[in-house]
């Protein structure tokens, strides 16, 4: 039996005040990447960060992550330290790239951080199973990454990112690099997996549609250094039909998010 210690009660996912990130690649230079940072997350939303390349989105999911250091100010992930967090696995990470194994199966792609975390055989191959349930992968268990289409894989790796069950998922470009109509076929997967299962999201993406059809907060950020531009509210609940993306109040909260951007300069 795996024991995990108890998770602080807090109605907050993630807390973060005055953070700055400044990197020193070479002694005589540095790169401020974010500077100023205050934002809370609360539990069970889906909170998405937009702004241009070299912004420091990527490097703010990664302070979350306990990936990457602050310089400055204070980061709370689920009521304790980014690396209390880390340490027990209270977060799931995706990333653009689905990272799978190619010498794994699906199910063993889903199972490997539950088995280098300690769970036994059985618990974790049960695990696996509703996981890949949950993404309507079940029939590709026995499959191998290759035999996977694109989108498939990026199911395989939200499937292997929520295997513990986290109460924050950290997603970072995740569909980036699919087409079109995949990429909205697992924007709508995503969504009624957060419905599901109730999990606070963090998601970072270069697209305004995308942030505003997932979302029910946009953060904008300015060029580099980072700040936080403007919090943007997506009033459109939980249930999201897919002709949203035609409605007059998507387009006009995509203008609004827009705007936002224009105006930093980020576009």
């Amino acid at each position: 039996m795996t024991v995990t210690k108890a998770e602080p009660v807090t109605t907050t996912a993630a807390r973060i005040r005055g953070l700055e990130v400044t990197f020193a690649p070479r002694k005589a230079t540095t790169v401020t990447a974010l500077t100023g940072i205050d934002l809370d997350v609360p539990r069970g939303s889906f909170v998405s960060l937009i702004g241009p390349s070299g912004c420091g989105k990527s490097t703010l999911l990664r302070v979350l992550a306990d990936l990457v250091q602050p310089t400055a100010g204070t980061v709370e992930v689920l009521g304790g330290t980014p690396a209390e967090a880390r340490e027990h696995r209270r977060y799931g990470f995706a990333f653009q790239q689905s990272t799978l194994f190619e010498w794994r199966t699906v199910r063993r792609n889903v199972e490997l951080p539950l088995q280098l975390g300690g769970m036994g055989k059985d618990e974790r191959a049960e695990r696996a199973r509703r996981m890949l349930e949950l993404v309507r992968l079940e029939d590709f268990a026995d499959h191998r990454p290759s035999q996977l289409s694109g989108g498939m894989q990026q199911r395989v790796a939200i499937a292997r990112a929520l295997s513990f069950e986290p109460q924050l998922l950290l997603m970072d470009e995740p569909f980036g690099a699919l087409d079109e109509m995949t990429r909205e076929h697992l924007q709508n997967e995503l969504l009624r997996i957060w419905r599901d299962t109730g999990t606070t999201v963090v998601f970072v993406t270069h697209s305004i549609t995308e942030a505003v059809f997932l979302s029910n907060h946009v953060v904008v950020l300015t060029p580099r250094p980072g700040r936080i531009h403007a919090h943007i509210d997506v009033p459109f609940g939980a249930e999201r039909p897919p002709d949203l993306r035609n409605a007059p109040e998507f387009f006009a909260k995509v203008t609004e998010v827009r705007e936002a951007l224009r105006s930093e300069g980020a576009l």
